[in-house]
């Protein structure tokens, strides 16, 4: 093959061939702008260059916004409008597909390049069976023989450690981590020698998250084929990778063997990564943006003991890599403004003072009860068992107190937080709110439950009604269970922005959902929750849906409420380390059965139950990449 560029002469393709070395892959100044009508450009990625090796597993790390997935459509040529590649080369096999006609494309797919998308669910259409997703692929494609369809499929599922029956399922009857791997068996359909996977593990808990990440590199070994890891947590990342680009603001700011990243970072954003991980086993678990956390003094076992002390000093730091100090000590009820790098907005550091005012001489004043709680939900299909989601769960939280309830999905953690909130009722036992009989309550009960108890939800993109602004979205709390009218509820309205950080308050009140980053958003929905002035928070994966680098701001915030409005706290996760930084106490549940519970220190540094043991082994840990000489 000649050096210079050529010709493919070859079905109306419009792409050239290149001769360069081993190089599967070739990205060459690589530039995708957005533009959509009405608002100004966006280059999301910007003169990017990197070659990948014949059976090379590289990853691409970033945060929200760094470009990383944008990067990824683009060089499997599935970006559609308002993205548009504006300049540089995209070299498979040494054939430029930047320009290739729909026919020559959908031809390169089949044993060229494929990708896995980040939610299984919205790959996947609800209304057709998995077996009928790869009969698509097979006639899209002919290269399976009509009469080896059924072993094709049952070959494929099986490689992702599925059972043949899921052929006959529905999307919507499969859980996440099932979703995930029937997306990587119709990839891999394709027989392709490339693989791009796009946040494969996004939303999923630790051991599906874990077992999804061993499914993938066992099959890059397997197979063959060269892959690329596009997420935004590191941790996972060096533990599975031989080598890591860096993404940060549509630039690669770092490329280097995963080693050389863990033991010689070089670029400040790189640093700051990393230093948002720890092991929640750890006698001092200490985070940027948050104090240190340290075992309280009394090592008691039982879930409604009494708190354990957080004052203490920690560093910050943004993204921009500057050091921030912070003291979470008790603070006056003043709030001083600090830059987080992204927003492009001033908000209140996660260590900032809490405003008060509307709290004064006002905390949690009633326990949570649970006492015997079941919870048997009917056969989902003919001739199967019922499932018993929550088996005999009983716990107190005395006002003031944290819980962590813990556990991966389908252990039946958000099944009891649905219970208290009156959404289910139990099939038995009893869930006592103050004087409050919770599964009796009548409409008016449950309007005194809900102005007590509120929610913290998952995703701050789902929460949050894209077509109000923030504004509206807090004084209807406010109005319907203050009473506050005019004035005076807007008045409490810019004291909640004030409170959860977001400052000059005027400025976020008029913003739109899509105008705020993922942290903003999720701060916008701690503060929804605080209209009412409740007595006890239900935190469900509050920062799950966050990059490492906003995590600590949130988190820090909730403790922050905690200590200063005296709310009760049920922090509801399957991030063990998380709830190791903001709760007193802890509850492992396994199949809704608690195996495990008492002081969170206590529990995570000296676990007994094999299910706990789990858990905190598929914790993402970038140091654990390091001792197994990655």
């Amino acid at each position: 093959m000649n050096a210079n560029l050529q010709a493919e002469a070859d079905g109306g393709a419009a792409g050239a061939r290149v001769a360069n070395g081993d190089a599967l892959l070739q990205v060459r100044d690589l530039s995708v702008v957005y533009e959509s009508v009405g608002a100004e450009p966006v280059q999301a990625v910007d003169h990017v260059s990197f070659d990948v090796a014949a059976g090379e597993f590289i990853g691409l790390v970033g945060e929200s916004g760094s470009g990383k997935s944008t990067l990824g459509f683009a060089v499997t040529r599935l970006q559609k409008p308002p993205a548009r590649t504006n300049g540089g080369q995209i070299l498979f096999d040494g054939l430029d597909i930047r320009d290739l006609d729909t026919e020559a494309l959908r031809r390169q797919r089949q044993g060229g390049f494929a990708m896995v998308l980040q939610s299984g669910m919205n790959a996947l259409n609800p209304v057709r069976t998995i077996r009928n997703h790869f009969i698509d692929i097979f006639r899209a494609h002919g290269h399976v023989q009509r009469d080896r369809w059924d072993a094709r499929m049952a070959e494929l599922v099986q490689k992702v450690a599925l059972p043949v029956a899921v052929l006959a399922r529905f999307p919507g009857e499969l859980s996440g981590g099932m979703r995930q791997r029937v997306s990587i068996a119709l990839a891999l359909s394709l027989e392709p020698r490339l693989m791009v996977f796009d946040e494969p593990t996004t939303a999923l808990d630790v051991l599906v998250q874990h077992d999804i990440m061993d499914t993938i590199t066992a099959l890059q070994a397997s197979e063959g084929f060269t892959a690329i890891l596009i997420s935004h947590d590191l941790g996972i990342v060096l533990e599975a990778t031989q080598r890591v680009l860096v993404m940060h603001e549509g630039r690669i700011v770092e490329d280097a063997p995963s080693r050389d990243i863990l033991e010689r970072p070089q670029d400040a954003y790189t640093k700051m990564l990393l230093s948002h991980y720890a092991d929640p086993r750890a006698e001092v678990v200490e985070l940027p943006g948050f104090p240190a956390r340290r075992p309280s003094t009394s090592s008691g076992t039982g879930v409604a003991g009494s708190g354990t002390g957080v004052a203490g000093s920690g560093t910050g730091v943004g993204t921009d890599g500057e050091a921030r100090s912070l003291s979470l000590s008790k603070r006056p009820s003043t709030s001083s403004g600090t830059t987080v790098s992204g927003s492009g907005t001033t908000v209140s550091g996660s260590g900032t003072a809490v405003a008060a005012s509307a709290r004064e001489g006002r905390s949690a004043q009633s326990a949570i009860v649970v006492d015997g709680v079941s919870k048997i939900y009917p056969p989902p299909r003919r001739g199967e068992q019922p499932v018993r989601a929550v088996n005999d769960v009983s716990f107190r939280l005395e006002p003031g107190q944290s819980l962590a309830l813990v556990g991966a999905s389908g252990s039946g953690k958000s099944t009891i937080a649905k219970l208290f909130t009156g959404v289910e009722k139990p099939t038995s036992g009893s869930i006592r709110f103050g004087d409050l009989d919770v599964p009796s309550l009548k409409s008016r009960g449950i309007r005194e439950l809900h102005k007590n108890v509120q929610m913290v939800f998952q995703d701050p993109y789902a929460a949050l009604n894209p077509l109000h602004t923030v504004e509206y979205t807090l004084t209807r709390p406010i109005v319907n269970f203050t009473g506050l009218r005019g004035d005076a509820a807007r008045a409490r309205m810019l004291e909640l922005l004030e409170t959860v950080g977001l400052s000059p308050v005027e400025q976020f009140a008029a913003k739109l959902p899509h105008q705020l980053s993922g942290g903003q958003r999720q701060r916008v929905v701690i503060a929804r929750a605080l209209a009412s002035d409740p007595q006890v928070l239900i935190a469900d994966e509050p920062v799950s849906m966050l990059d490492v680098s906003l995590r600590a701001g949130v988190l820090a915030l909730l403790e922050d409420l905690r200590e200063q409005w005296g709310v009760s706290m049920l922090y509801i996760t399957h991030d063990l380390l998380s709830a190791r930084l903001v709760t007193d106490n802890i509850m492992v549940l396994n199949a809704g059965t608690v195996v495990e519970r008492g002081e969170t220190a206590h529990v995570l540094q000296h676990p007994t139950d094999p299910y706990t043991i789990r858990l905190l082994d598929a914790v993402p840990n970038p140091a654990r990449a390091k001792a197994a000489g990655r």
